[in-house]
C-alpha cells in the first residue's frame, strides 16, 4: 500500500520517460557513478504518477525529493523512478495485474532502460511496501529467466551489477492487517488485493529464495519499518475512515533494520533531510562499498540452485574460515565439492587482494610439472579483479609475499598437490589469506599444511555430505522443469522415483534434469529410471557413477559424441580455448554453435566464454576418457598420451592409423613414421621437438589442429600437400620464410608463430579467407606485415610480443574491417601508426605495451612527433585502452577526448617519465589533464597490471579515488 493520489503540484511535475514504466528523475551531466531505482507501493486508488507521488516530502515544499534532494547528496548518480499497475481497486484497466507479471514487464522495462547493463556502474534498489516486493519477485525472475532465455542475459548483468537494497515498510513476512476483522471491507477490493493475500501465505517461500540470491550476489540490506498507526480512507469506506498497522515489525524487519516513530505513509515522506528516515537511506548509499565490485569475468560461474542447496553447508563453512587459514572439502566424485568452493570464491573474492581458482591438471607427473603448476596459477591469478596475466608477462612469486590472498585448489589426487600448497602459502605468509581445497582423498587433505603468519596449520576437514531428498528434488526439478514451469500429472510420480535413483549426488541430478527436460513422453521418463536403475547393480562406485552419466551421453547424435569425446580427451582443462575448439569442430562437425549448446545444455560441459578453456565436471571428464578408451568396439584407443601409448603401443589389437588424437611429449617412443601411419589424426599437440620437414609431408590431410615444435627448413611440404582442412596451426621453430603457397590454407582461423626467422610474409598471406586470430611472439627478425594484410577481411585478434625489430604497420592495416583486439608489447622500435588508425571501426581492445613513443611518428614524413595520430579519437566501440611502460609519450592527440562519448569506455594507462620511480607524481600534465577530461573512463591502471609489482597497488588507491568521487 502506498500513498493517496497526487496534488496538483505533483501532477505538474515533468520528468523524462525512457520507457513505459522507467522515469528519469535525474540524470547528471556527466556519465553517472551510481544509478539509484525506485520502486512505489499499493495505490488505493488509480493514479498515473505514483512514481513521483509516493516519494514527496511531508514539509511545506512537498518536494519530490528524490529529484531534489539525492542529486545534492550524490551528484554522480542517476536517479529513476518506476511506475506499474499496482492500484487496490478493480476496473477495465487497472487492479488486474499480479505480482509475476509485474516483474515479467519490468524486466523488459529495464533492459530498455539500460539499467545494470554497465559492469562499473553500482545498483541500489529502493522499495516502498509492495514495492519491496516487486524488487524481490523481480531479482528471482531475472535469476531463473536466464536459464530458460539466452535473450533475457543483461538482466544477469542486472543483478550483478546491485549492491544493496533498501526497505520502506516492506511486508517480507506477509501483511496481516489486511485480512483481520477490521479490515473486512479491503478483502475482496481487487484480484491483485487477493493475490496479495496468496501471497502472505507464500512470503516465507519468496523471502528464502530472495535472501539466497543476496549470498549469491552479496547485496547489502537495510530498511525502516512503521511503529504508528495508519489512517486511511478507501473508495469502498463511504468516508470512514480505518487505521491499521500495515506492516509489523515482525513483517518488516530485516538485516540492518530500524523502527522508526511514523507511520506506512510517512516513512517515505520525509518532512525535511534531518528526517531519520531519509538520513538512514543516504547513510546507506554511502555504506555501501561499491569499491568492491568484482568484475563477473573475475568471478566462476556456479549453477543456479547452488546456494539455495548448499545454503547450510556454506554457512558452516563460512565460519570455519572465519577463524581457520585452510579448509579441505572431503566427498565423492559429485557430491557437489568443487560448487561449495566456487560459492566461497565468489563470496569472499571481494575481500582479497589477490584471487585465484585452479582446476589441477590431471596427467603425467614429471620435472616440469610443478613449473606447469605455477604457470596455470599465474594465468588465473586476478589483482581486484583484474586478470594479472593480462600482458602475458610472467609473474614473481615473492611479490605475493604478505599480501591477502584467496587461493582454491580443486581436486587433489596427489603428493604434489599437497607440496605446491605449502610452497604458495609459505611464499605468501600472510595471516590474513585463505586457503579452499577439495579431494576425493581424506589421505592427501589429511597432508595439507599452510603456512600462515609464520606458523604451519593444518588444513581443517570438512566432509561435504550428500544432499538430502527434499533438497535432492528442488535441484532436479531446477533443471527439468525450470520455473515456472510444472511436471504433468502423469510425469509427478516418475520424478520421485528417479530423483531417488540419483543418490543425492548434485551432478546426476544436474545431468538427469537437463536430460528430461521438455520430454513429455512417459516412456522416456520409464526409459531413464530402467537405465538407473540397471545402473545400481554395479558395485564399483565410480562406473555405477557413470553408468548413470552415459544415459545422457548416450541420446547425442554422432557428431555431438564426437565433441564431447574431443572436449573430455584433448580440449578439457588444457591451453586451448573454446574459440580454438570450435575453429577445428566447424571443419570437422559443422553447427558448432548449436552442438556446443547442446552438451552446455546438458551439463555435459560447463558454460564458458569463447577465450575461456573448456571446462567440465571431473566425472565427466572420466567418463569420455572411459569411452575413449574403449573407442571403436574396443578395437583402439581414441586418443594417445604419454600415460597410455606405452602400454597402447604393444598391444597386438591397437591399430595405429585408427588414433584420433595424439599429445606427443619427448619420451614417447614416436617418430615422424609412426606419426605418418596415423591416417585419421585430427590433433597433434606435440611438446617434442622434431624435424619438421620431415613430419610435415607425412601428416594425415585430416588434421585440423597442429602444434609443432622443432627445426625445420621450410614449411612446403606442411602447406603444399592439401592441408585445407587445417583449422589451427601453432608453430615454434626457426623458419626463415613462409612458403607462398600457404593461401591453400583455406580453413586456417588461428595462426600462431614463435621464434620465427622471417623478416617479412609473402602477400599471398592476405589470402587467407577464414583467418580471424593471429599472433606473432619473440618473430626477433619480422620488420612489418604484408601490404595484403588490409585483405583479411576476417581477422579479429592481432598480438605482436617481444618483436623486437617490428618497425611499422602497412598502410593498409587501417583497412581491416572486423579487427576488435591488437595487443602489442615490448615492440622497442615501433616507429608509427598509420594516421587512418581510427578507421578501425570496430577496435574494442588496444593494448600497447613497452613501446618507445619517443620514436612514434604519425605519419611517414621525416618529422617525429611523440604522440599518438589525430584519428585515434575516432574508435567509437573501444572499451580497454591500455597503454603501460611508454616513457617517452609526451602528448595524446585532441580528438582523445572524444572516446568520452562512447559509455564502454573503461580505463586508460598511466604514463611516467624516463628515471622517475614515483608513478604518482611525475606525470605529464598534458596527458593527465585528457584522461580526466575524458569522463567515461572510470579508472587507470597504473604500473604493469600484468606482474605482482608493487606499481600495481596503485590501481587500488585509484580505485579508493574514483569511489570518492561517487559518493561526493
Amino acid at each position: 500500500m502506498s500513498l493517496p493520489s497526487a496534488d496538483s503540484a505533483t501532477a505538474a511535475l515533468r520528468v523524462n520517460r525512457l520507457s513505459d514504466s522507467i522515469y528519469e528523475l535525474y540524470k547528471p551531466g556527466v556519465e553517472s557513478l551510481l544509478d539509484i531505482v525506485f520502486f512505489h507501493g499499493l495505490q488505493l486508488s488509480h493514479t498515473s504518477d505514483a512514481h513521483v507521488s509516493t516519494w514527496r516530502s511531508r514539509g511545506s515544499q512537498k518536494e519530490v525529493w528524490p529529484m531534489t534532494w539525492l542529486p545534492e547528496e550524490f551528484p554522480r548518480a542517476r536517479i529513476l523512478s518506476v511506475n506499474y499497475d499496482a492500484c487496490i481497486t478493480t476496473s477495465a484497466e487497472r487492479g488486474r495485474l499480479d505480482l509475476y507479471c509485474t516483474a515479467e514487464s519490468l524486466m523488459e522495462d529495464l533492459k530498455s532502460a539500460k539499467e545494470g547493463q554497465h559492469p562499473w556502474r553500482p545498483v541500489i534498489l529502493v522499495g516502498h511496501s509492495y514495492g519491496g516486493l516487486v524488487i524481490k519477485q523481480l531479482c528471482l525472475h531475472a535469476h531463473f529467466s536466464e536459464s530458460l532465455d539466452r535473450s533475457q542475459s543483461p538482466m544477469a548483468g542486472f543483478l550483478n551489477c546491485v549492491r544493496g537494497i533498501f526497505f520502506y515498510g516492506t511486508p517480507h513476512r506477509g501483511m496481516s492487517s489486511f485480512f483481520s476483522p477490521n479490515g473486512t471491507e479491503l478483502k475482496d477490493a481487487s484480484p491483485l488485493l487477493k493475490y496479495v493475500k496468496v501471497l502472505c501465505a507464500e512470503s516465507a517461500r519468496l523471502h528464502q529464495y530472495f535472501d539466497s540470491l543476496r549470498l549469491i550476489h552479496k547485496w547489502s540490506i537495510a530498511g525502516v519499518g512503521e511503529s504508528k498507526v495508519t489512517l486511511f480512507f478507501t473508495p469502498v469506506s463511504e468516508g470512514k475512515s480505518q487505521s491499521e498497522m500495515i506492516v509489523g515489525e515482525g513483517s518488516a524487519r530485516y538485516h540492518n533494520f530500524t523502527m522508526e516513530a511514523e507511520d506506512h505513509y510517512s516513512l517515505c515522506q520525509p518532512e525535511s533531510r534531518t528526517s531519520n528516515t531519509y538520513k538512514r537511506l543516504t547513510a546507506f548509499i554511502q555504506s555501501t562499498d561499491i569499491k568492491k565490485v568484482v568484475p563477473s569475468s573475475a568471478l566462476i560461474e556456479v549453477p543456479k540452485m547452488a546456494m539455495m542447496l548448499h545454503y547450510i553447508l556454506f554457512e558452516k563453512v563460512q565460519d570455519i574460515l572465519r577463524i581457520a587459514p585452510a579448509i579441505a572439502l572431503c566427498g565423492m566424485g559429485g557430491i557437489g565439492k568443487t560448487t561449495l568452493a566456487k560459492l566461497l570464491f565468489n563470496k569472499l573474492s571481494a575481500e582479497f587482494e589477490y584471487t585465484c581458482f585452479l582446476q589441477l591438471p590431471k596427467g603425467e607427473i614429471n620435472g616440469d610439472y610443478m613449473k606447469e603448476l605455477e604457470g596455470r596459477v599465474c594465468s588465473s591469478m586476478h589483482h581486484h579483479g583484474l586478470k594479472v596475466a593480462l600482458m602475458g608477462k610472467v609473474c614473481d612469486w615473492t611479490h605475493l609475499t604478505l599480501k591477502r590472498l584467496l587461493l582454491v585448489l580443486d581436486d587433489i589426487d596427489n603428493n604434489r598437490h599437497v607440496e605446491f600448497l605449502k610452497h604458495i602459502s609459505s611464499v605468501n605468509n600472510c595471516a590474513n589469506s585463505r586457503y579452499i581445497v577439495t579431494s576425493r582423498s581424506l589421505e592427501y587433505l589429511n597432508r595439507c599444511i599452510v603456512t600462515s603468519g609464520d606458523r604451519d596449520i593444518d588444513a581443517c576437514v570438512f566432509n561435504v555430505e550428500y544432499l538430502n531428498f527434499k533438497s535432492s528434488k528442488e535441484l532436479f526439478m531446477s533443471h527439468a522443469f525450470p520455473y515456472p514451469t510444472k511436471p504433468s500429472p502423469s510425469l509427478a510420480e516418475w520424478v520421485d522415483k528417479i530423483v531417488a535413483k540419483c543418490d543425492g549426488l548434485p551432478l546426476t541430478l544436474e545431468v538427469m534434469g537437463s536430460y528430461l527436460k521438455k520430454k513429455d513422453s512417459e516412456s522416456i521418463w520409464s526409459q531413464c529410471f530402467d537405465a538407473l536403475d540397471e545402473a545400481e547393480n554395479i558395485s564399483d562406485w565410480d562406473e555405477r557413477l557413470w553408468a548413470k552419466l552415459e544415459v545422457s551421453y548416450k541420446t547425442l547424435k554422432p557428431d555431438e559424441k564426437e565433441i564431447f569425446l574431443d572436449a573430455a580427451t584433448f580440449f578439457n582443462n588444457s591451453i586451448w580455448n573454446l574459440r580454438e575448439a570450435k575453429s577445428c569442430w566447424r571443419v570437422l562437425y559443422g553447427y558448432q554453435d548449436i552442438r556446443c549448446r547442446t552438451l552446455v545444455d546438458l551439463c555435459l560441459v560447463y558454460d564458458v566464454g569463447e577465450m575461456e578453456g573448456i571446462q567440465m565436471h571431473e566425472q565427466m571428464r572420466s567418463l569420455g576418457m572411459k569411452l575413449a578408451r574403449t573407442w571403436g568396439n574396443n578395437r583402439i584407443c581414441r586418443t594417445w598420451t604419454k600415460s597410455n601409448v606405452l602400454s597402447t603401443s604393444s598391444n597386438t589389437n591397437m591399430k595405429i592409423e585408427e588414433v584420433i588424437t595424439l599429445r606427443l611429449e619427448d619420451s614417447m617412443p614416436l617418430n615422424s613414421s609412426k606419426i605418418g601411419e596415423m591416417k585419421k589424426l585430427r590433433y597433434l599437440d606435440s611438446k617434442k621437438e622434431l624435424m619438421l620437414d620431415e613430419v610435415g609431408g607425412m601428416l594425415s590431410k585430416t588434421v585440423v589442429l597442429l602444434r609443432l615444435r622443432g627445426k625445420v627448413n621450410s614449411l612446403c611440404d606442411l602447406v603444399d600437400r592439401g592441408r585445407d582442412r587445417l583449422a589451427v596451426l601453432d608453430l615454434k621453430a626457426p623458419l626463415t620464410c613462409l612458403p607462398t603457397t600457404v593461401s591453400e590454407l583455406r580453413n586456417l582461423e588461428i595462426l600462431k608463430f614463435q621464434d620465427c626467422l622471417f623478416e617479412d610474409l609473402p602477400e599471398t598471406f592476405g589470402q587467407l579467407p577464414r583467418l580471424r586470430h593471429l599472433t606473432f611472439s619473440s618473430c626477433h627478425r619480422l620488420r612489418s606485415l604484408p601490404e595484403a594484410v588490409g585483405r583479411l577481411s576476417e581477422l579479429r585478434c592481432l598480438e605482436l610480443h617481444h618483436c623486437f625489430n617490428f618497425i611499422a604497420f602497412p598502410d593498409s592495416f587501417v583497412q581491416l574491417p572486423r579487427l576488435e583486439s591488437l595487443i602489442m608489447t615490448t615492440l622497442r622500435n615501433l616507429q608509427r601508426l598509420p594516421e587512418g588508425f581510427g578507421n578501425l571501426s570496430q577496435l574494442q581492445l588496444l593494448i600497447i605495451s613497452k613501446a618507445d613513443l619517443e620514436v612514434l611518428v604519425i605519419s611517414t614524413g621525416g618529422d617525429e612527433f611523440p604522440e599518438l595520430p589525430e584519428s585515434f579519437g575516432r574508435l567509437a566501440r573501444l572499451q580497454w585502452l591500455i597503454l603501460d611502460f611508454m616513457p617517452g609519450l609526451q602528448a595524446l592527440p585532441e580528438t582523445f577526448v572524444e572516446l568520452s562519448e562512447h559509455s564502454s569506455l573503461i580505463g586508460g594507462r598511466h604514463f611516467h617519465r624516463k628515471g622517475s620511480d614515483d608513478l604518482s607524481r611525475d606525470e605529464n600534465p598534458d596527458i593527465t589533464a585528457k584522461l580526466l577530461r575524458s569522463d567515461f573512463i572510470k579508472q587507470f591502471l597504473l604500473g604493469p597490471v600484468a606482474s605482482f609489482g608493487k606499481e600495481v597497488d596503485l590501481l587500488h588507491d585509484i580505485n579508493e579515488l574514483f569511489c570518492e568521487e561517487r559518493i561526493h
